[in-house]
């Protein structure tokens, strides 16, 4: 057993071959259960809670406000007017009022729209954040996927070269080969080890990264297969899908009407301000006088402010700059898009071409290790020869599948970068992603 022999491959095995779990994901279930859990999204979608309870709590001044008011002690009153008066009662007084906003320069309408598009804003950007986080699991899922192929590729390399050894040393002991073919294939074999323990330790380090993003270990990992469907056939198309759905710039299009929304606020204050006021009060020993004392009042009512210290145009002033910041983030957001799909385009573009070369490689490597295996069994070739071929198609073996995960990665990276990753990967967004819903 090739496990007993050496410790430092038994401990590769090991790590390669024992479960982590009782658990086994496809791809896109992996996905869900990450947007369902990951802290990332549970902190975006509680500050997107919050701004959309926010605009509900600004309809409450379109309503009718009603408060009561209580209170009691000692009042010393004295009057040197009319009539003289030097009393020290002990007054109780309570009052309900009933107000309602007729006019305020329209700043609540404009902070209900302000708040609205925060909040639609916050909404989008939560599905922006389930969108990438969408690709950091698929990203991790196939690298995961990839250092496994390259750890069991590595694995029969060093059987390879301890089936040469093995051979070498009967050869050896016939007399056919020399104890330097036995040192030259013993040194080949603890490079091959050592890869091995490089390997599994690279397998073991994706592995914890996808633990870390979707909760828990994953034992078995299912190949998947990129939706061909949802990549746009030309750069063009893919920029134009971007453009129609990526959440990051619909996201950058509310902040900028909130921030316009936010201009119009600011600009309440040169208004005047009218509400209708129903006041009723009912108290003992007031202003002097001892016994009971009732007032009610309807009141229409104008407040207007004449100086405010500058207030109102600082404000103003404000939000227009703050209007040019979104502008400009929304500016920003659509280069960053822009360069995303160009780059996503080129690179799975670049690794279809370079999958294509490394095939070709392999089969080249391939015939060349069985021919070079036939000559040196015909004393054609030296060992030498032999090790390097095999050496060869390893690397050719590895380059090819690195290029093959690479490609995959490199397609779901295009779908983020359109906007069309979570459709491509079937997911059902929490009802909570939905505006109105809890």
């Amino acid at each position: 057993d090739v496990c007993s022999s050496d410790l430092t491959v038994w401990l590769a095995v090991s790590l390669l071959c024992a479960p982590l779990s009782v658990s086994a994901l496809s791809l896109e279930q992996a996905v869900a259960e990450a947007i369902d859990t990951h802290p990332r999204i549970q902190e975006r979608f509680a500050r997107y809670q919050s701004v959309d309870r926010d605009q509900r709590a600004a309809t409450a001044d379109y309503l009718p406000q009603l408060s009561i008011r209580g209170q009691v002690g000692e009042e010393w009153t004295n009057y040197r007017t009319g009539q003289e008066i030097d009393e020290q009662l002990t007054q109780d007084e309570i009052g309900v009022r009933l107000s309602q906003l007729i006019f305020d320069g329209f700043r609540t309408s404009a902070n209900m729209k302000r708040l609205d598009r925060e909040a639609e804003a916050e909404r989008l950007g939560l599905i922006s954040e389930a969108e990438n986080l969408a690709l950091d699991v698929a990203s991790v899922y196939l690298e995961t996927l990839k250092a496994k192929d390259i750890a069991e590729l590595t694995f029969n390399n060093v059987q390879d070269h301890e089936n040469i050894l093995e051979f070498i040393t009967s050869r050896t002991e016939r007399g056919l080969a020399s104890e330097s073919d036995i040192a030259q294939v013993a040194a080949r074999l603890a490079n091959a080890r050592s890869s091995l323990l490089a390997a599994t330790n690279n397998l073991e380090d994706q592995r914890t990264q996808l633990r870390s993003l979707v909760g828990h270990d994953i034992d078995t990992l299912v190949q998947p297969v990129p939706d061909e469907s949802v990549i746009p056939a030309t750069p063009k198309l893919a920029l134009q899908r971007a453009f129609d759905n990526h959440p990051e710039l619909d996201a950058a299009k509310a902040d900028i009407q909130a921030a316009e929304q936010e201009v119009v606020v600011n600009k309440a204050g040169y208004w005047p301000r009218f509400s209708i006021e129903a006041d009723a009060v009912q108290g003992h020993d007031i202003g002097g006088f001892e016994g009971r004392d009732e007032d009610a009042r309807l009141l229409l009512v104008m407040e207007y402010d004449l100086y405010a210290g500058g207030r109102d145009t600082a404000r103003s002033a404000s939000s227009q700059w703050r209007l040019h910041e979104a502008k400009a983030v929304r500016s920003g957001t659509l280069r960053q898009v822009k360069d995303e799909v160009e780059l996503a385009w080129r690179a799975r573009a670049v690794l279809a071409s370079q999958k294509d070369v490394l095939r070709t490689s392999v089969d080249a490597a391939t015939a060349a290790e069985e021919g070079y295996i036939r000559q040196y069994e015909l004393g054609r070739r030296t060992l030498l020869d032999v090790l390097n071929a095999k050496v060869e198609l390893f690397l050719a073996r590895k380059n090819y599948l690195a290029a093959n995960y690479d490609q995959l990665i490199s397609s779901y990276r295009l779908m983020n970068a359109t906007g069309q990753l979570g459709y491509a990967l079937r997911v059902a967004y929490p009802e909570g992603f939905v505006r109105g819903e809890d």
